[in-house]
């Protein structure tokens, strides 16, 4: 009995010590993120006050680049890329529809017929987009879009021809965009962009863009 109860004090002892080592990780992770929401606050207010004097519908163009990552498939190792494009579209306070052009470009290596090849593979696209500000006419405005088109592909890292492989794509937007004045926009994004299959392997992207647009107000 006498052992039984030193082993359950021994027990509830560690619980304990447990317990107290979890409110300390808990506490060490939950003040940083109150800090940070406490700084945040101010930029919220400030945009709530903003209101919709820094958007309104219109057309709008821009321009943008970013990097991407061609994911690895069917044995190909690929290196970080990049991305640059352009945009044209029309603002309907809140909803979005414009028309992208992008091109992409990612180096990398892989197994072909007769051993190891080194390449690039490069990509055109045309897309349309869909797109819908959360917040319209704040000073930052949180969004989402997808988007469908066509893709000019390289179908491999070996050469041959190059954007030769014409494809369906598609993509997926999350993004915030920073109203610095009436007509002009900073927009920073994370996209998933594929198309149906271009050749010698798998096309899934993830995309990291930041770009500005111009709007031309009230047509």
């Amino acid at each position: 009995m006498a052992r039984n109860r030193k082993k359950t004090s021994s027990l509830e002892h560690v619980t304990s010590r447990q317990r107290q080592s979890y409110r300390h990780r808990a506490m060490k992770i939950a003040l940083p993120a109150v800090g940070a929401l406490l700084a945040l606050a101010p930029i919220a207010a400030s945009a709530q006050q903003t209101g919709s004097s820094l958007q309104d519908t219109g057309f709008y163009v821009g321009l943008e680049s970013g990097l991407n990552w061609l994911l690895n498939s069917n044995g190909n190792s690929n290196q970080t890329g990049y991305a640059v494009g352009g945009v044209a579209g029309f603002d309907f306070f809140g909803p979005r529809l414009e028309l992208e052009v992008m091109y992409r470009n990612n180096a990398g290596n892989g197994p072909a017929p007769n051993g190891w090849v080194t390449g690039q593979i490069n990509q055109l696209s045309t897309m349309v987009n869909g797109l819908y500000d959360f917040r319209p006419g704040a000073m930052i405005t949180p969004y989402a879009g997808a988007g469908i088109g066509l893709a000019f592909v390289d179908p491999s890292l070996g050469g041959g021809c190059s954007l030769c492989s014409t494809n369906f794509a598609y993509q997926a937007i999350l993004g915030v965009g920073y109203n610095a004045s009436p007509s002009m926009r900073v927009n920073l994004d994370a996209r998933y962009y594929g198309t149906t299959n271009p050749g010698t392997y798998t096309n899934n992207d993830i995309t990291v863009m930041l770009g500005a647009t111009y709007r031309f107000g009230k047509p």
